[in-house]
């Protein structure tokens, strides 16, 4: 049985907790740089606090790494030296050079690394992308989406400081946005070029917005509205892919049902209804336990994390320069 490590005791950890809980592996512990979270972590969710993040992963097969992202290279680097299977939150870091050293680090030492992009594991954009790649609406030219909410407050504190330093989180692009890059190109291929516009520069980071234009490799075009200037609450998020021969659109505040239809009648819109299913924090990480039991390759590569970081750099440079960049040219 896998024994698990967690790295980070904030609240994500306690997201991946209660997923780990349903899967079989043996929680090692936790380790966080506030000793006293990991120890109240331990006594919710079992295993121990570990002093040290060398205790920790001596005593763990699979590095689960939770903390904010500028932390992530340290504890996913030294998993990596130490043969650990990794799992990381996303963003996978902060910068595009981190993430190169990572990807590096991890191929020369063949360990399997998984970054936490969660929308892939949203049954509604599962269902959404599976219609466009069975040809349902044709050829796909447009894609848009809305991911919408109020600043996140975290109840106020170090993590709400966190978020409102740039330097830190990237701002909304990164920790928002960066959710519908990495899904835009799972749907659509590789990006070519990004425009983007947005409050970067205002000084204001607890309304951040932005807007993306990409443009894709195919020549079609994506649409990313990420947000934090919303009303306080839970985030809306909305989802449109268009196609020569169809549209198939989705949005929260109608979540029972995925809808599309085609050009070739005159239709109402058709409904499918979604069945309930698995939260999608337990289906990645219980897809990431299935691929490294059986040594498939995981639906978000070490490629996937990178781009969405790349890309999500390139959108940042745009808003400050006014231009589009070019992803192949970008260098930080």
């Amino acid at each position: 049985m896998h024994r698990v490590g967690i790295v980070g005791a904030g609240s994500i950890s306690r997201i991946h907790a209660a997923a780990w809980a349903r899967l079989p592996v043996k929680l090692a512990g936790w380790h966080d740089v506030v000793p006293e979270a990991a120890v109240a972590a331990a006594e919710r969710w079992g295993g121990r606090a570990f002093d040290s993040l060398e205790d920790l992963l001596a005593a763990s097969d699979i590095v689960d790494v939770c903390t904010n992202v500028t932390a992530h290279p340290e504890p996913v680097l030294a998993a990596a030296h130490a043969g650990k299977a990794i799992v990381c939150e996303k963003p996978l870091a902060r910068t595009v050079a981190q993430c190169e050293e990572i990807l590096a680090v991890c191929t020369e030492r063949q360990v399997p690394l998984f970054v936490a992009h969660v929308v892939r594991f949203f049954p509604e954009f599962e269902a959404a992308r599976r219609t466009v790649q069975a040809g349902t609406i044709g050829k796909p030219g447009m894609i848009r989406t809305v991911r919408a909410g109020g600043f996140p407050r975290m109840g106020g504190g170090a993590a709400a400081r966190r978020y409102a330093d740039f330097e830190q989180s990237g701002g909304v692009i990164m920790d928002v946005g960066i959710h519908d890059i990495d899904f835009h190109r799972w749907c659509m291929g590789e990006v070519e070029r990004v425009f983007a516009r947005g409050l970067l520069e205002a000084g204001v980071p607890q309304c951040d917005h932005a807007l993306l234009v990409l443009r894709f490799e195919s020549g079609a075009i994506g649409h990313i509205e990420a947000s934090w200037a919303h009303t306080p609450g839970r985030t809306r998020t909305h989802l449109e892919i268009a196609g020569d021969q169809g549209l198939v659109a989705w949005d929260s505040r109608d979540p029972a049902s995925l809808s599309w239809r085609t050009r070739a009648d005159d239709m109402p819109m058709a409904q499918n209804a979604l069945q309930e299913a698995d939260h999608p924090y337990f289906a990645e990480l219980a897809h990431f336990l299935d691929c490294l039991d059986k040594g498939r390759e995981f639906r978000v590569t070490p490629h996937d994390a990178l781009m969405a970081v790349k890309v999500s750099q390139a959108a940042l440079r745009s808003i400050r320069t006014g231009q589009p960049v070019a992803i192949a040219d970008f260098r930080e």
